[in-house]
């Protein structure tokens, strides 16, 4: 259930970002669409269809010039909300999301914690449920829809020859194209609408034909040509998708009734442009249309016509009327405000936030500043002292002491078999504001392990400040075995690839490698962020090896890169021996030479 509980905790905030992201990119291109409502149509249908576009981008997405960077960040911050979904990269090895802390919490907080974690668990799958249940429906429907339609179609005659196949051919020719759709007279009560991928067809209803002039079957034909040239049905299939994906987003929809309005809007400058029909005759023809099929179209979704449900009638008839062939260009300008605009609001993930604390080995005067300064709380003392050997099993309580004074709550985290039994006789106190002690009744000959602190349980914490730095004590009592007393052995690297420091690194390295000298939990913490954190490609994960002593990170790196990264961190330290001994926090640092070298 881990791996499928991780994909549901995925789903959930892939759903989550994406979700507000599309609202915020709506809302701005709602403002530049109006602003820009004297510009050509064709402009604002593709400031709507970055909406579009960004719906399929992930919501990690982030560049140094984005808004995300410059406006969703500082706000996040100004909110006291995270700069970012992922500021850290913790990741499990076999099992994804898995780490030792979380499976050493203590047999009271777990007892407490279980039921409401699998009432979450069962709340976040019944979610996903429900999403998956809209998807399928909102799919079903329009793939059932589009099939009745399509036997329809498939039975009815194309017209391959007579004034109508004439005056196709002739469009397509001022439209400049060598494929062109095959038309058909249906009998159906709907206006004029282009039906197909692959096989494309213009769908004309019969009650209209006998309506039109020439000049106006010529614009019809153009206006359905020009949705075949703009690769609008395929447009369609994608919002089609995308409604699917987010059916329950109200902005989505509202935006997917403007690609198709400001779609109608650029096929009609495209008949205009022209000139076959002039603006007042063209206008009167779409309300003589309009009125004869009684407002009735079956073109939405994945269809493409001269009448598309979500569309506004009026602004549509305003365009028309004051269209004029010397205004609205849709020039390089218009290109360029496309590319500014997806440059600037398609990234929307702050990208790299602070930098977790990290500690390299090799830096200890730099470690000795960072940690004068650091605002998390730290123990400087305990009782028995971390990693002792031969301790007194009778002692009858354990001991922390900070560096600082601390708010009254306590969190000691882990659970059986490590965590140490307690004396219940007595209650956990603090003696004073820096020290707190847990009174315990020890075994001879046994190793124990108990967190202070853990990456769900923070109420060890300083006064005014964050909570304490995430630690673990860990000690064996006198008469155990060499094995057992060898339990508190700190985890050590004897090799990194590539190696901390390297300058010349091929930039197809397609992983890193980092090998431990003792067994190691299956829980591990790659931390970092932003340009300098390695990309992780796409489906992949890291792992383990089988004797559980190197861990391997797959990636994919750049030419002439600088890299930075660390193994555990303040507040992520899930790379630890099999036994719950933290690795000491290390920088991982290195460099990849230029492309052809």
């Amino acid at each position: 259930m881990i791996p499928f509980n991780h994909f549901l905790e995925t789903w959930l905030a892939w759903l989550v970002a994406s979700s507000w992201q599309l609202a915020l990119l709506i809302s701005v291109v709602a403002v530049l669409t109006r602003l820009l409502r004297a510009a050509s149509p064709r402009l604002r249908h593709a400031l709507w269809l970055l909406v579009l576009a960004k719906a399929f981008l992930p919501p990690g997405l982030t560049t140094p010039m984005s808004v995300g960077r410059w406006g969703v960040g500082p706000l996040s911050e100004a909110l006291g909300l995270p700069a970012r979904s992922a500021a850290v990269w913790p990741v499990g090895g076999g099992r994804p999301g898995s780490s030792l802390e979380a499976a050493h919490e203590d047999a009271t907080e777990r007892a407490r914690r279980e039921p409401s974690a699998d009432r979450a668990n069962l709340r976040l799958l019944l979610a996903f449920c429900v999403w998956s249940t809209g998807c399928l429906s909102f799919w079903g429907f329009v793939l059932g829809r589009y099939a009745r339609l399509s036997r329809t179609l498939n039975s009815s005659p194309t017209l391959d020859e007579g004034p109508i196949r004439v005056a196709l051919e002739r469009a397509a020719i001022q439209l400049g194209l060598r494929r062109i759709p095959d038309v058909v007279a249906v009998d159906l009560m709907t206006s004029p609408f282009l039906f197909g991928l692959l096989r494309p067809r213009i769908v004309l209803p019969r009650g209209l034909l006998g309506r039109w002039s020439d000049a106006e079957l010529r614009a019809v034909l153009v206006h359905e040509l020009a949705h075949w040239q703009r690769g609008d049905t395929w447009i369609g299939w994608l919002q089609t998708t995308a409604h699917g994906l987010f059916w329950f987003h109200p902005f989505l929809w509202w935006a997917g009734g403007q690609v198709r309005h400001h779609r109608e809007c650029a096929c009609d400058e495209t008949v205009l442009r022209l000139g076959e029909v002039d603006p007042q005759q063209y206008g009167e023809a779409i309300l003589d249309m309009l009125s004869a099929m009684r407002g009735r179209s079956l073109a939405s979704g994945s269809l493409v016509g001269i009448f598309e449900e979500g569309t506004q009638l009026q602004n549509r008839l305003e365009e028309i009327m004051n269209y004029h062939p010397t205004k609205r260009r849709f020039g390089s300008l218009s290109r360029l405000a496309i590319i500014t605009t997806a440059v600037l609001l398609l990234p929307m993930s702050p990208g790299a936030g602070k930098r977790p604390a990290v500690l390299a080995n090799d830096e200890a005067d730099k470690a000795e500043t960072a940690k004068a300064n650091d605002p998390h709380a730290r123990i400087v003392k305990s009782s028995p002292r971390q990693g002792a050997t031969e301790v007194d099993p009778d002692i009858g309580e354990i001991s922390v002491t900070f560096d600082r004074d601390m708010e009254p709550g306590m969190s000691w985290t882990g659970g059986p078999p490590l965590f140490p039994p307690l004396d219940k006789s007595r209650q956990p106190r603090w003696t004073d504001q820096r020290t707190c002690v847990l009174p315990v009744k020890l075994e001879a000959g046994a190793y124990y392990r108990l967190g202070i602190n853990s990456s769900s349980h923070q109420n060890f914490r300083a006064k005014k400040g964050p909570p304490a730095a995430t630690a673990a004590l860990y000690f064996s009592t006198k008469g155990a075995t060499e094995e057992v007393a060898g339990r508190v052995r700190v985890p050590a690297i004897v090799a990194i690839e590539p190696k901390n420091g390297a300058g010349d690194v091929d930039p197809e390295t397609k992983s890193l490698r980092v090998t431990f000298n003792i067994p190691m939990s299956e829980g591990m913490s790659w931390t970092g962020d932003g340009e300098s954190f390695p990309k992780i490609p796409e489906g992949k994960s890291a792992s383990w090896s089988d004797d559980a002593l190197t861990c391997t990170l797959p990636v994919k790196l750049e030419p002439d890169h600088d890299y930075e990264l660390g193994l555990n961190s303040v507040a992520h330290n899930n790379f630890q021996s099999k036994w719950g001994v933290p690795l000491e926090a290390v920088v991982y640092k290195f460099h990849t030479r230029p492309a052809g070298r």
